[in-house]
């Protein structure tokens, strides 16, 4: 299998990891890697903030963790993370503006990691770049997707793009390695119609309201999800609530809270394995003193520890 194409990050890896571009060498537990770049609706639109997020992601290391033998109190008991083996993979290069180029190494370098046994781990980006990376896990059959997120992404296609940020669940509805999609913290006013809505329940998703979540708390969800599943957790940081994670372009009051996400992780790691992350619509100039940064750094590190550290 081919190895994706990367680049050095700027600025130094993610929590000093070793860095690899070479990914024919790449051997870890788990790697990160960023994907820039989605497929915009206006050509302008390529290089928005969260075009920056991999980069601020990393810039906020040192107040993410200070070193591996430190241990997470979110963790029963709290454990460190000084036995795993973790590496930064670099970022997905747009040469020439290339944006399909981009999203095929995207895609390729989801496919090489889980290949190799390897937890992908991608940051955006919008999430448009959540299309190649759900694409990239079909070496895997029967994977439940599981998407926390405010807005529902069900359009087939906005102003004749199907690979943009309105569209990856409709695209990952078509997969045939998708067969469960539960829809996390789903709130307010986003690009959904009543159409997208008959479509998303007519497929078989199951959309957990964050309405239905702040008065039963997230152990409905949980149940949910298959025993045994294969879960990919794809994670819109406008999911959760702006107090938690003010750093996004499309705020919505309301989402789920910090601990609705750690419980969330760890019931799917005892129900089934967890298989990947992805990380989108981090927006570096609306965050407030790197929290937004700290919040998703934290939240990376602890999905790893519960599926990982069993």
């Amino acid at each position: 299998m081919k190895a994706p194409q990367t680049q050095k990050p700027e600025g130094g890896s993610f929590l000093n990891w070793p860095i690899c571009t070479e990914w024919t060498d790449l051997k870890a537990d788990a790697v990160m890697f960023g994907v820039p770049y989605g497929k915009p609706y206006m050509p302008q639109d390529t290089f928005n903030d969260q075009s920056r997020a991999p980069q601020a992601l990393r810039a906020a290391s040192s107040r993410i963790l200070i070193g591996p033998e430190m241990v997470n109190m979110d963790c029963v008991p709290p454990r460190g993370l000084e036995n795993l083996h973790l590496v930064d993979g670099g970022d997905i290069p747009l040469p020439d503006g290339d944006v399909d180029s981009h999203y095929q190494q995207a895609e390729a370098a989801v496919r090489f990691a889980i290949s190799r046994g390897i937890i992908p781990v991608s940051v955006g980006g919008d999430d448009g770049i959540t299309n190649p990376v759900i694409r990239g896990l079909d070496g895997i059959d029967d994977i439940t997707l599981v998407q926390i997120d405010a807005h529902m992404d069900w359009r087939d296609e906005r102003y004749g793009e199907r690979d943009g940020y309105s569209s990856p669940m409709r695209r990952a509805s078509e997969l045939a390695h998708i067969t469960g999609i539960h829809q996390v913290g789903i709130r307010s006013f986003g690009s959904a119609r009543e159409e997208e809505i008959r479509a998303a329940t007519q497929w078989g998703a199951c959309i957990h309201l964050a309405r239905d979540i702040a008065r039963n708390g997230i152990d409905p969800v949980i149940d949910a999800l298959p025993d045994g599943g294969r879960f990919f957790v794809t994670l819109d940081a406008d999911g959760l609530d702006p107090s938690v994670m003010p750093g996004v372009v499309a705020l919505a009051p309301g989402g789920l809270n910090w601990w609705h996400m750690i419980d969330l992780f760890e019931g799917m790691a005892k129900k089934g394995r967890i298989i990947g992350l992805n990380i989108v619509e981090l927006s570096p100039a609306n965050d407030v003193n790197q929290l937004s940064m700290i919040g998703a750094g934290r939240l990376l590190l602890n999905l790893l520890m519960r599926q990982l550290l069993r």
